[in-house]
Parts: C-alpha cells; sequence; structure tokens
C-alpha cells in the first residue's frame, strides 16, 4: 500500500512516453478500442499495456500483459550522474514495475539497440521483445529561419532540449558556452527553465528560458520555435547509451542542425545521414564546432536540411499503428 502511494507521488500524470510511443499515432484506436486504467495503464480485449511504470495500480489483470520502457532503469538507479530526486523515482515506481512486470510480461517493447540486448538477457526468452521508435505528431518545418543568417544577420539560435534530469550531462558544457557567449554577440542560447544555471549564467541577457513545467506545456513552448543547432550532450554511461533516438526527431522538428556526443550510438546516425556531428565529450571540440559552424552559416544550413530529412524518414505513425492493433487484437477495427 505505501509503494503505491509513493508511486502516485512521484510519478506525474502526462508523461512523454506515453504520447510518443502510442497516443500520438494511435489516439484514435486507444479512443475506440481501449480503457485507460490509469495513466500508463491500458487495457483492451488483446492485452493489457503498462508504459514505463504501473501508476500504483494494485493487482495485475489477468491475460497478457506488454510492457514498454524506455530507459534503463537498474542502470539509472545506480548512476551517480543523474539527480537524486530522479533515481529515487526510478526506484520507486519504474523499478517497482521491472521487477513486477519483467518476469511476467509477455511482451517486453523497447525503444534503442541497447535496451533491446539487455531485456534479450533478462526476459531469457521468456517474453517477446519489440523495439518501437518515437512518433511526434508534427511536421519537420522548412529552413526560412535561415534567411538572415544566409545574409549575414539575425540572431544564431543554438537550443539544449534536455530535461531537468540531463543537468549532469550538460554541465561540463559550460565552459565553452560561456565562451561563445563572449565572443558571439549575436549568439543566444535556449533551454528549459528547469535547469540549474550557473548564476552568471543565468543573468546572462542573450540566455533565453524556455517557459513550461511538464511534459505538456513543454511540447506547447516548443511548438512553432525554431533554431540553428541544437546540442545533445552526454555523459558515458550505461544509462545514458541506452536512450532512444527520439532527440533525432527533436531537432529536426526545430530544424536544427545537432551536435551530438559520440558516446551515444545514434549520433553515428545522424553523422552518417549529414544531420549532425558526433564529438568527444571535450569542451573545446564542442566549442571549436559552433564557432566553426558559425563563421559558415551554408555549412550550419546543410546540417539542419539533413536533421529535417531524418526526422521526415524517422518520425512515422505506422510501424506503430500497426503493432499496437496486432498487440490489442485491434486489426479489423483498423482495417475499418
Amino acid at each position: 500500500m505505501i509503494q503505491r502511494w509513493l508511486c502516485r507521488l512521484v510519478t506525474p500524470g502526462d508523461i512523454p512516453t506515453v504520447d510518443l510511443y502510442l497516443m500520438n499515432a494511435c489516439g484514435d484506436l486507444v479512443a475506440r478500442g481501449l480503457r485507460r486504467l490509469a495513466p500508463t495503464v491500458f487495457a483492451g480485449p488483446g492485452a493489457t499495456i503498462f508504459v514505463r511504470h504501473d501508476s500504483g495500480l494494485g493487482a495485475l489483470p489477468r491475460g497478457r500483459l506488454v510492457y514498454l520502457i524506455d530507459d534503463d532503469v537498474e542502470a539509472g538507479i545506480g548512476d551517480p550522474s543523474l539527480p537524486a530526486l530522479y533515481r529515487r523515482k526510478l526506484g520507486v515506481a519504474e523499478y517497482r514495475t521491472l521487477r513486477r512486470l519483467g518476469a511476467g510480461a509477455s511482451v517486453v517493447v523497447v525503444t534503442s539497440e541497447r535496451l533491446t540486448h539487455r531485456w534479450r538477457e533478462l526476459a531469457s526468452g521468456r517474453a517477446e521483445i519489440h523495439r518501437l521508435a518515437p512518433y511526434w505528431d508534427a511536421d519537420p518545418p522548412g529552413l526560412e529561419h535561415f534567411e538572415s543568417l544566409d545574409q549575414g544577420s539575425g540572431w544564431i539560435d543554438v537550443a539544449y532540449l534536455g530535461g531537468w534530469a540531463h543537468r549532469a550531462d550538460l554541465a561540463f558544457l559550460w565552459p565553452a558556452l560561456e565562451e561563445l557567449l563572449r565572443r558571439h554577440a549575436r549568439l543566444r542560447f535556449h533551454l528549459s527553465e528547469r535547469h540549474r544555471l550557473p548564476a552568471d549564467v543565468r543573468a546572462h541577457p542573450r540566455v533565453c528560458l524556455i517557459r513550461g513545467r511538464g511534459w505538456r506545456a513543454w511540447r506547447r513552448a516548443l511548438a512553432g520555435r525554431r533554431f540553428h543547432l541544437a546540442l545533445y550532450p552526454l555523459l558515458d554511461s550505461p544509462f545514458n547509451r541506452a536512450r532512444s533516438l527520439n532527440k533525432l526527431i527533436e531537432h529536426g522538428l526545430v530544424g536544427a542542425g545537432g551536435l551530438y556526443s559520440a558516446c551515444w550510438p545514434e549520433a553515428r546516425r545522424a553523422e552518417e545521414a549529414g544531420a549532425g556531428w558526433a564529438l568527444p565529450n571535450d569542451p573545446g571540440r564542442w566549442a571549436e564546432a559552433v564557432r566553426w559552424l558559425i563563421a559558415r552559416p551554408g555549412e550550419m544550413r546543410a546540417l539542419a536540411a539533413g536533421s529535417v530529412a531524418l526526422a521526415r524518414r524517422l518520425n512515422r505513425p505506422e510501424p506503430q499503428r500497426a503493432f499496437w492493433s496486432r498487440m490489442m487484437g485491434l486489426e479489423e477495427t483498423v482495417a475499418a
């Protein structure tokens, strides 16, 4: 009882995983064929779906159980780079659900190659393992926001779209970002208001905080925004190496080329697609890359064009709709 109460206390009702891996692509199917037992639990004719955690639900339903997890939970609990509150949430909500469903789920849905391998080991053949890519219900933009740069004027907008749990990933870049802000009077740096910033950075007139707490507020805040570059630094940890390709899509949806930590497996995909660069976790190398691109706006635009094109290829609802309709026994509903 206490564990269920704690789970409800530390888990918000709106989490991105539910939208990115179910509702955005299949909201109409959910409305016609599923009952929402809790914010992250859906029941239908074919199975019950648990997304990340069980929302403090009591006894597990009978029948087929489908468990969707988009983090390496056990690695996260032991990762000192994550905020203590986030690690506590993983332990109270996600790990509890992992223990409940890890042995009992018929199907485990994962979101990265590393999680695929991890769950093949954990499940030991007891469950089917499927991998899904995220889907945003939005289309990538054109590149009109580069027109002023092509003419040698206008702001150069650089963004960091990682959430508050990424604060340690961003920390090693602060010296580079401060230098870039000093050297380039047209550069503006954008990030979520939930980050703890060094005092001098927070007071800087060209550090722009994106307002909005919670997933739905964040989506609204991003709508219509355009950036030229987006940064995604990640410390080299097992938890980070299991992250999905979501940022490749998100960066394309704001019209930005990406700079990525080379330790992240998806960085290679971005580089091969001409959508971004993979960089070592050296602040000097990141500052050098940004300076090089600022001096060559045509190259920065080409990187953004690659990012938009990659997002168009990756951001497709059809794989999710086919998968979930099959899992839930809704093929006839879909066909109708």
